[in-house]
């Protein structure tokens, strides 16, 4: 007799208009998220229109006859929502995340703007500002223009040829009647999918959704895609060549769509061939210094897309030796089959991948959504046992089939010395040393303040609300969730008799733990000739121990589906960690021997140090990086631990002996300088019982160096610099004075006048004026990286090198005002509105509420901060928030000001 199916949780409707609506009730915290999919994308356009998708996407949030310009992002953000919007390939999607009570005002804005969306013309001439700003950012990212020209190799007459934001010349002269009239064509509720997730009764969510899509009428159907790429008949190849000092190489094949039944054979040997440090590629590429990053995946789409394997070569190697090396273990695939131990990995990979993604509202949404749009959201039902029923021999089977010469597209980036390109061949970095481009293109990304000071403790992130790009590709990949509120048993804090403190808190709502943690052994105590040393010690944990080598210490975390990582920053070594409840034992384990006794192998220091060092030479091409850290060389003295960045140098980092590594750690590595935090599936007497067995044994520091950072004097006049670097169209302009720590009294009021400047995402006064008002950037942000020491405060921008002046002028005059003026009662309402609304979103996940309660212990903030934290907000006067602008933003005294890219004077060098 056959068992019954398990009932699905999803209830499915279409609405007599043709709407498919999808609601899922998950009740771990009060929150819901809220997404509309459009099953419209760049495959929809056509030649003459490309990137019109995109563009509309942008045009949306110009508002309707009921909400006003500007009007739906800050009613989101008065609210409290994380939200942006993304266009992909195949869909274009908006989503809201936001406390579940406020579910309805989602719906209300969405449905509206599916049909009433007024597209103003003057808008869209200065929206096209923007998007070529975006255009711009994205030319030169090697990764995006690898993928991209790889599209455009690998598919002729199909329009997955052209990028998602379009071919610069189509999208500068598209009219506004063709973005209205393709609007009227494609955002109907018959092409479209609702997905509801979270803390909702499901049958009062569909009543909602039916009062406010209802009414909407059903359109037409959009045209059909009809146009099937034919065959490819023999290898495609291409180089790029632009300034630089990196090499990289991507080799993709044609795969078949989404829902065809070798999925997920392809799937799984993605895993296999270049995920984590057990692939094929990290042990035939990196550990034999051959790369610095190597990744492999299969790329699905509605139609047939790629599967793709690509590599940074590490310093001093060409790409013919490293491309030979790539295939080499492609065609290894083919003669010989996977072993069992591989497989069985990859597939426990894909298994708990499916199970972290259920700590995620946003996350499930996501997945319910995307795999509408392309297939159906029952693909998912049948994911995990798919998977788990592919053999060695169709892994061999698809390889052989998919993964052959005639189907292959290589793609080369050779890049030149400066002196031979010219100054307008192409553009920033979108993001140094980003991983697989995604197809996705966002409404707007914020920018990252760890290019300022990476690794603090998470202390700013109640300031910069982060809406990055989800990414929908992978069956069971969590994206980068908002983290959510504290539900069942408060935190318990205990300290092992050596020091080491422990934070507990459990979260039995599924099978997962999130730890995170950290060492007092930061970029601060690296010695200046030695810049760098903090963060090689930390990269060289997971490199082999007195018991284990690296290769073992992989294969044990990364056999359990778990993931274990060091990062180390500019004053702690962050530790992060996701696993399987019954896993905890395991990771301990693993967690305490790589702290405690890292053998420091000659053979991996010598490519953890080509690594790093490709690292610093990707990051000096990119122009946001580079302007950061000169405007940190130029803020902080030499000799100051921030005048440069805890990465290092090529020149120290080639510097850093063995002994220098081991001697560091010596001096740092301890249990009273340690803070582990346990969020998930296990009580506190289990936790503590367990971490004592893996660290109770570990000797105290006596003393423990001093963990602290000496304060910087604000420049007494303005210091500028202009670097000009070659290949760049776009310009960044980085604005920084000396910050606060985050222990200072005002912190919470600097916080909140922060955000009224620029953290608020699209809506602060530095994006109305410098975006909305004027056009001159695609984004523009401030922050404070405040840690123990007082990290700058930043104005961070994007540009085109002609609006470079002005960018600069207006973000000086919104900067006077604000310190002259302070804000305004309205301005102090909003952002409280927001900061307090947002904080429940982003304690959703456990590894939020793990890394708030870091941040509580590192800065001694109390283990009730987490239920205090409203209140605190709400505490803040208007007096409070002027006083904190006149008090740091100084621009009428000493600031620094760094515009990096294609600049028209030269600047000299300031700092390494």
């Amino acid at each position: 007799m056959t068992a019954p199916a398990a009932k699905s949780p999803v209830l499915e409707t279409t609405l007599d208009n043709g709407l498919t609506v999808l609601i899922q009730e998950v009740h771990t915290a009060p929150v819901a998220a809220f997404m509309v999919w459009y099953k419209v994308g760049s495959r929809n356009e056509s030649a003459g229109i490309t990137g019109i998708s995109h563009l509309l996407e942008h045009m949306m949030f110009k508002g309707t006859p009921t909400y006003g310009k500007g009007e739906i992002s800050r009613l989101l953000q008065k609210n409290g929502a994380t939200f942006n919007a993304g266009t992909s390939l195949d869909y274009t999607t908006y989503f809201e995340v936001l406390a579940s009570d406020r579910l309805e005002m989602a719906m209300k804005i969405e449905a509206d703007r599916m049909v009433h969306a007024t597209i103003p013309d003057d808008e869209h001439r200065l929206e096209m500002t923007v998007v070529r700003s975006e255009l711009e950012r994205n030319e030169d990212n090697p990764h995006r223009a690898l993928y991209l020209e790889a599209m455009a190799q690998a598919f002729k007459a199909h329009p997955y040829h052209w990028p998602t934001i379009g071919w610069r010349t189509d999208v500068e002269q598209i009219r506004t009647s063709q973005i209205r009239d393709y609007y009227a064509s494609h955002y109907m509720p018959n092409n479209a999918t609702v997905v509801v997730v979270g803390d909702v009764n499901t049958q009062a969510a569909l009543a909602m959704v039916k009062r406010y899509f209802g009414a909407v009428p059903k359109g037409t159907e959009p045209p059909p895609v009809t146009t099937v790429e034919p065959p490819q008949m023999g290898e495609r190849r291409f180089k790029i060549r632009k300034p630089g000092d990196t090499r990289y190489l991507l080799a993709a094949w044609r795969n078949p769509a989404v829902t065809h039944p070798d999925t997920y054979a392809l799937d799984v040997l993605g895993i296999i061939l270049g995920h984590g440090q057990t692939s094929r590629l990290y042990q035939a590429l990196v550990e034999k210094k051959l790369a610095a990053e190597v990744d492999a995946s299969n790329d699905n789409g509605r139609d047939p897309l790629l599967f793709n394997a690509q590599a940074t070569a590490a310093p001093g190697v060409g790409l013919d030796r490293l491309e030979a090396a790539l295939l080499d273990e492609v065609e290894r695939l083919k003669s010989e089959p996977v072993t069992a131990k591989e497989l069985e990995r990859a597939k426990k990979q894909v298994e708990a991948s499916f199970i972290y993604s259920k700590d995620s509202i946003r996350s499930l949404a996501q997945q319910l959504g995307y795999y509408n749009t392309v297939a159906s959201w029952r693909y998912l039902d049948t994911y995990v046992e798919r998977v788990r029923a592919v053999t060695t021999a169709d892994l061999q089977r698809v390889a052989r089939t998919y993964l052959t010469e005639n189907s292959r597209t290589v793609g080369w980036y050779d890049p030149t010395p400066e002196g031979q390109a010219d100054a307008g061949d192409g553009a920033p970095a979108e993001a140094a040393g980003a991983a697989t481009p995604s197809r996705w293109v966002d409404h707007y990304r914020p920018g990252d303040a760890a290019d300022a000071l990476p690794g603090l403790p998470a202390s700013v992130s109640e300031a910069m609300p982060d809406e990055r790009a989800m990414n929908a590709a992978a069956p069971g990949a969590a994206a980068a969730a908002p983290a959510g509120v504290m539900h069942g048993a408060a935190p318990d804090r205990t300290v092992l008799p050596n020091g080491l403190t422990l934070i507990v808190r459990n979260n039995p709502a599924n099978p997962t733990i999130s730890l995170q943690g950290l060492v007092k052994a930061g970029g601060i105590y690296d010695p200046p000739e030695r810049s760098g040393l903090a963060g090689f010690t930390a990269a060289m944990l997971d490199q082999g121990t007195a018991k284990r080598t690296a290769l073992q210490t992989a294969e044990t975390i990364e056999g359990a589906g778990a993931h274990l990582s060091f990062d180390g920053g500019s004053e702690t070594v962050s530790i992060s960690a996701t696993m399987l409840s019954a896993d905890l034992p395991t990771v301990l384990d693993v967690l305490a021997d790589a702290l405690q006794h890292p053998a420091f192998p000659a053979d991996k220091m010598e490519k953890i140090r080509a690594e790093r060092i490709t690292d610093y030479q990707v990051a000096e091409n990119s122009t946001a990086s580079v302007a950061a850290r000169r405007a940190n060389g130029l803020l902080y003295p030499k000799g100051h631990p921030y005048h440069v960045n805890p990465m290092g140098t090529d020149t120290t980092l080639r510097a850093i002996t063995r002994e220098d590594l081991a001697a560091f750690h010596r001096s740092h590595y301890g249990p009273n300088n340690t803070i582990l935090v346990l969020v998930g599936d296990v009580d506190t007497k289990r936790a503590v019982e367990l971490v004592r067995a893996a660290f109770g044994g570990w000797a105290k520091l006596e003393p423990a160096p001093p963990f602290e950072v000496p304060k910087a004097q604000a420049p007494a006049t303005t210091l500028e610099l202009r670097v000009p670097m070659k290949g760049k169209s776009q310009t960044d302009v980085v604005y920084a004075v000396p910050g606060i720590p985050r222990t200072a009294p005002d912190y919470d009021a600097a916080m909140v006048m922060n955000y009224i400047l620029g953290g608020g995402s699209l809506s602060s006064r530095l994006m109305n004026s410098l975006r909305d008002e004027q056009g001159l950037v695609y984004g523009v942000y401030s922050s404070f990286a405040a840690g123990i020491g007082a990290g700058p405060l930043s104005i961070r921008a994007g540009t085109n090198p002609a609006n470079a002046d002005r960018a600069v002028a207006s973000i000086l005059e919104q900067v006077r005002r604000m310190a002259e003026q302070g804000p305004t009662d309205a301005e102090m309402e909003d952002a409280k509105d927001y900061l307090t609304g947002v904080f429940p979103v982003r304690l959703e996940t456990n590894a939020g509420v793990a890394s708030q309660l870091v941040a509580a212990e590192v800065y001694g903030l109390g283990l009730d901060y987490i239920e205090r934290y409203t209140s605190i907000v709400r505490g803040v006067t208007r007096e409070a928030a002027a006083a904190a602008a006149r008090a740091y933003l100084r621009p009428a005294s000493g600031y620094a000001l760094v515009v990096a890219g294609s600049v028209a004077a030269p600047g000299s060098a300031v700092g390494p």
